[in-house]
């Protein structure tokens, strides 16, 4: 069998879920960088990191580093976590097919082994989530929905919908959470200009819900709808496996040019640290 193919295959989305070829997330993920990376169908389109704040003290709880790149033409997104020493704990991988909000990804957090995903089917998301490394990994087939919305897909969908986000009654959208093995219907709507070249929006939950349910505040960039910060409950736990509410800023000077091979494939090489130094 051509190696360039079994990569490929030993690397698919399907490969890594639940109940079809029993192998480690973590082989999996380096089996997607390894069979991703073809010589001369890589093309570098961004890179920048992200500072996460505890949001009653403002330390430092941890940083994101993103790699955008296309390869034969597809867009991927590599996400490392890393301690507030520098140290990478948790790495993420998104595959952007027609849909760009509703992109493939899985997680991976070394610390406990949580891992969660979500690949599409046939009219159907495949979802997965593992609490902890000795736990056992649960998966749902949820039926596809047309305002469905994956993990960091949530900034094209953003992008596609500026206009409407004009509307006081904002957008609504179908939140895939592999953590549920179901969806929450989300609402996002237009807030108050935080300054004259940024617009804010709030994210919470659909219906009556959402009066009573935490919300997420969404601040972009007015020029290129970049986001620039994040505030609200984060995907990423703190060391005790807490979920943890945090302001996370994207600023302009943290985004460093244009991603070389190289660069991604030794981010997808390096080895995730097991906990943060206190």
């Amino acid at each position: 069998m051509d190696i360039h193919f079994a990569s490929r295959l030993l690397a698919s989305p399907l490969a890594c879920l639940p109940g079809l070829l029993p192998r480690p997330v973590a082989l999996c993920l380096l089996l997607t960088a390894s069979g991703l990376l073809h010589a001369g169908s890589f093309e570098g389109v961004s890179h920048y990191s992200g500072m996460a704040y505890a949001a009653d003290n403002g330390q430092l709880r941890y940083r994101e580093e993103h790699w955008l790149f296309r390869e034969q033409g597809t867009l991927t997104r590599l996400v490392l976590y890393r301690c507030s020493g520098g140290q990478p704990f948790a790495r993420k991988w998104l595959h952007y097919g027609d849909q760009p909000g509703a992109p493939d990804f899985s997680f991976q957090d070394a610390r406990d082994g949580y891992e969660e995903g979500a690949t599409r089917m046939l009219g159907a998301w495949r979802v997965y989530v593992r609490e902890r490394a000795d736990a056992p990994t649960q998966s749902a087939d949820l039926p596809a929905r047309p305002d469905t919305v994956v993990d960091a897909g949530f900034d094209a969908f953003v992008q596609s919908h500026w206009a409407a986000l004009n509307r006081p009654e904002g957008v609504q959208a179908a939140f895939v959470v592999p953590g549920r093995l179901g969806y929450l219907d989300l609402k996002l709507k237009p807030l108050t200009n935080v300054h004259g070249d940024s617009r804010q929006f709030r994210l919470g939950l659909d219906g009556f819900l959402g009066a009573l349910a935490p919300s997420v505040w969404l601040t972009y960039a007015n020029v290129d709808h970049r986001l620039e910060e994040f505030a609200g409950i984060s995907n990423i736990r703190d060391e005790r496996g807490r979920r943890q509410r945090v302001r996370i800023q994207f600023p302009r000077e943290a985004i460093g040019p244009a991603p070389a091979q190289p660069d991604v494939e030794a981010a997808a090489r390096l080895p995730l640290a097991s906990h943060c130094p206190p």
